[in-house]
């Protein structure tokens, strides 16, 4: 129970941090901007028929376009996770609270996924909107949900680990992207390998592009990638409880 209080004590107090942050609020209203400029092209009264088939292309489009926020979201709202508090000092003062550095990096890695997901949650109007205007299929959406929650376990994680290293909140977000890119921009690595099916088929399950333009936008989630994203944000976390041992009277 200590543990748990412990972890939850350090939620809460990123999650008010999240919301007093003009940064977050910031991105919030580009998300919001940026994808309510595409739903309104896509749904256009001289192009919409409400046809099942157009509603979704409409859901697939919407979604695909939503997806390059993945790259640069997680490092934005991780950045300053550990890198704000050696920048300003706090970091001493908290870790002389009565925590341990896996409640510190568990509570900070949580409000992360958890104001992450809030972030996508915006995007639910426009498929009720579907809903009134058509018959939406729910399954590929509730689908594309469930795997941008689990991609964003792997990519938060990612952002805690490359916050811990540094104190510099650019360095951190810099790192985090990078890290992001890399998975991203695989599916050109298994176009190299066409020859030969076992590293092409390697390259394919490491690609999450290739995960939602091939499952969870059909409304299939396949427990082989979630696994995935589980295994690696649990390897980032270790490494940031270790950094932050490390590194945490530097």
């Amino acid at each position: 129970m200590t543990t748990l209080r412990n972890t939850l004590a350090v939620y809460w107090r990123e999650i008010g941090a999240y919301f007093l942050s003009p940064v977050a609020w910031v991105v919030i209203f580009l998300f919001l901007l940026v994808n309510g400029i595409t739903f309104f092209v896509f749904c256009h009264p001289r192009l919409f028929a409400g046809s099942p088939r157009q509603i979704s292309l409409i859901v697939e489009s919407v979604f695909n376009f939503a997806l390059f926020w993945i790259l640069p979201l997680s490092p934005i709202l991780t950045m300053r996770l550990f890198a704000e508090e050696k920048r300003t000092g706090t970091m001493e003062m908290l870790m002389t609270a009565p925590v341990t550095e896996t409640q510190v990096v568990l509570g900070k890695f949580l409000a992360a996924q958890k104001f992450f997901f809030l972030v996508w949650l915006a995007l639910f109007p426009f498929f009720v909107i579907l809903e009134v205007l058509g018959d939406l299929d729910w399954g590929p959406v509730l689908a594309t949900y469930a795997g941008v929650f689990c991609l964003g376990l792997l990519t938060n994680s990612l952002g805690v680990l490359a916050s811990a290293f540094t104190r510099n909140q650019l360095v951190a977000a810099v790192l985090a992207l990078s890290g992001n890119l890399l998975f991203f921009f695989l599916p050109l690595a298994e176009r190299l390998f066409e020859p030969n099916p076992d590293l092409k088929r390697f390259f394919h399950y490491v690609s999450f592009t290739q995960h939602f333009d091939g499952e969870y936008f059909l409304g299939v989630i396949d427990l082989r990638y979630v696994a995935f994203y589980l295994s690696l944000a649990c390897l980032f976390l270790f490494f940031s409880v270790r950094v932050v041992e490390a590194r945490k009277w530097r």
